[in-house]
């Protein structure tokens, strides 16, 4: 797991972002997820390395199937509420961060949702206050790629826990066998995972694997999970 203090990057990133006053949301640098088409193409063209694909797919094929006006949304990561944005339209949205000074962010971004939401703030890999199969779909974007598969393990059964019969969850995690990684000082934070070892940690969880998406993302992968019915 990183530590705590390697963590503090995101919260200082965010700092700096509310102190320049920057148009847009936090983590939009990262690869904005409302741009397809030409302003995606644009945008790719402009800053290059600094978008990892279309974000957009995301969105559309790996996020907003699974989320309807009566399901219980987690996400584990959500930052500036990049990807939160998507799930606002759930009946509850539980967000789960390490650091908790962006819940305050949130609160802002969402005044208007601010009843959907519920905040809770994750020791390491545990959700312990989340309770047994109440979640109807989990999403993870920007997190698990920099977890160590030892702590995705750990995470992968505590989704199981809180994963209702049947209900999914969509994880992006890092891909160390794509050329992109290779070419980052120190692999750039990125975890030592590829596409073998996560199908092989899920099996050991009894997880169904509806999707497992190689292409789409320059430096990682994602896979869309079910807990099944049964």
């Amino acid at each position: 797991m990183p530590t705590a203090e390697w963590n503090q990057r995101w919260v200082r990133g965010l700092r700096r972002f509310r102190r320049a006053d920057e148009d847009g949301h936090y983590g939009d640098h990262w690869g904005d997820p409302t741009l397809s088409g030409l302003r995606y193409h644009w945008r790719r063209l402009r800053h290059g390395r600094e978008t990892p694909g279309d974000l957009s797919k995301v969105v559309k094929r790996y996020l907003q199937p699974h989320v309807a006006a009566e399901s219980v949304v987690l996400e584990i990561g959500p930052g500036g509420g990049r990807w939160t944005q998507f799930l606002i339209s759930a009946r509850e949205v539980v967000l789960v961060e390490l650091n908790p000074q962006f819940f305050r962010y949130l609160r802002k971004r969402f005044r208007k949702q601010r009843r959907k939401l519920r905040f809770y703030q994750t020791t390491g890999y545990e959700l312990n206050e989340i309770e047994d199969g109440t979640v109807d779909f989990v999403f993870s974007f920007g997190t698990f790629v920099h977890i160590d598969p030892e702590g995705i393990d750990t995470y992968l059964a505590e989704i199981r826990r809180v994963l209702c019969a049947g209900g999914t969850s969509t994880i992006q995690y890092a891909d160390r066998t794509k050329p992109f990684i290779a070419t980052l000082p120190d692999f750039g934070g990125f975890s030592d995972m590829n596409a073998p070892k996560m199908e092989g940690l899920l099996a050991g969880h009894a997880f169904e694997i509806v999707e497992h998406d190689r292409s789409l993302l320059d430096h990682s992968n994602l896979i869309v999970i079910r807990k099944p019915a049964a």
